[in-house]
């Protein structure tokens, strides 16, 4: 055969084979319909929208009544627009409909794949499918827009809606629209002010409101973030979001003194060893490589520290381990809820030893010295956490003094 007719055979091939995946599906009696991406970006901004009252209403800042409103208004917007669209789906109730199809797709896709042949090489027909798939995703961005538009216009007649002005700069943040996340957050704060909305809540916004900004400068958290964050812990010195910005903008001016002044703040509010509370412990732990504080006395530096062995006995050897299992190592100082350090490390390592020194501690204002007893204890996380679970493996508790060394903590021994 000459090589021409090899290329028709190899085409004939494709065919067969476009079709033999094309057609059965298009036969059979359940034909999946997949969500368009309109659909899949509306139900996820309103999805977003829910979640955020179902904070607000565990924060206490909206009563069980307004959220219960706020849902069914939430629930009628949504279905005010998805009963907008036209009907895709009409084609279920013709059951002749799928089988025309095939039949369609089984005559039409030879002579396409022929006419594509004859247009090999011209630019212009990929030219067009680019521009056709380009107008379709502008459609579909336009489409989102115009959704949290409306929004918007509907609440410059409810000025005083501070949960809606909240959804808009939620969807604005959703949107990466961060400038305009933090105008919302604005007349969100003036709302609440002239509701008169305790200053907890006002300082919860102004916080939100300073990281829109700060994400639509780059990070910088200067100028009117600044502004915002000083605000916000006038109003509330506790506020958590607010001192860690705040400790980020002190970080970005070179002043860690400062950054280390709020983040040990909002350590202090913080469940002790939670994976936020240790987040802020490394990030306090790398300021004091940045500016590290005067050093101790040599004897209390050389007993700040303790080290010993975990061991691993054979009854909890047999259990299988996940990759992510963790060892956490914890001291408290006698009759304190909170501890005073803890060391992390992998459980695929044990049996080993540990040493926990200066670096492990919460808050390294305090040292180990600074006790005259300490209990230490250990716990496997098969999962990870840092919170404890009902599965966790812990040890015996340990009674040392700071510097105490060949510690001996038993998995399983408690």
């Amino acid at each position: 055969m000459t090589p021409m007719h090899w290329l028709w055979l190899g085409a004939l091939a494709l065919i067969v084979l476009s079709l033999a995946v094309l057609l059965p599906p298009l036969l059979s009696d359940q034909a999946a319909a997949s969500e368009s991406r309109n659909d899949a970006v509306l139900r996820r901004l309103y999805q977003a929208q829910w979640d955020e009252l179902a904070r607000e209403h565990q924060a206490g800042h909206l009563s069980a009544p307004d959220r219960a409103q706020a849902e069914d208004e939430l629930q009628r917007r949504l279905l005010a627009e998805l009963e907008s669209r036209p009907a895709q789906k009409r084609w279920r109730h013709w059951p002749w409909l799928p089988r025309a199809s095939a039949l369609g797709v089984a005559v039409l896709l030879p002579v396409a794949a022929f006419a594509l042949y004859l247009q090999t090489g011209n630019p212009e027909a990929a030219a067009r499918l680019a521009q056709a798939d380009d107008v379709g995703h502008g459609a579909a961005d336009a489409q989102v827009e115009a959704m949290v538009e409306g929004l918007a216009q509907r609440l410059r007649a409810e000025p005083e809606n501070v949960q809606g002005w909240v959804m808009l700069a939620r969807s604005y943040e959703t949107l990466e629209r961060f400038a305009d996340a933090g105008q919302a957050y604005s007349q969100a704060l003036l709302a609440a002010r002239r509701v008169q909305l305790d200053a907890s809540v006002q300082a919860q916004l102004l916080a939100d409101q300073a990281d829109a900004l700060g994400s639509a400068q780059g990070g910088d958290l200067q100028g009117p973030a600044g502004e915002a964050i000083a605000e916000a812990l006038r109003l509330d010195p506790h506020q958590h979001k607010a001192l860690a910005l705040a400790g980020s903008a002190a970080v970005r001016q070179g002043d860690f003194a400062l950054a280390a002044t709020h983040w040990r703040a909002l350590l202090a509010q913080l469940e002790p060893g939670s994976d936020i509370a240790l987040r802020v412990q490394d990030d306090l732990l790398k300021l004091e490589t940045l500016d590290a504080p005067p050093a101790r006395p040599p004897a209390a530096v050389a007993t700040n520290h303790l080290s010993g062995e975990i061991l691993w006995p054979a009854s909890v050897q047999a259990m299988a381990l996940p990759p992510e299992a963790k060892v956490f190592v914890i001291v408290r100082a006698p009759g304190q809820a909170q501890p005073v350090a803890v060391l992390r490390l992998p459980a695929k390592g044990l049996p080993t030893r540990f040493t926990l020194d200066a670096a492990h501690l919460l808050n390294p204002a305090v040292a180990l010295t600074d006790f005259a007893a300490l209990q230490v204890s250990a716990r496997l996380s098969p999962s990870g956490a840092a919170l404890p679970t009902p599965q966790d493996v812990r040890s015996n508790v340990l009674s040392a003094k700071p510097g105490a060394g060949q510690l001996r903590l038993e998995m399983g021994g408690s």
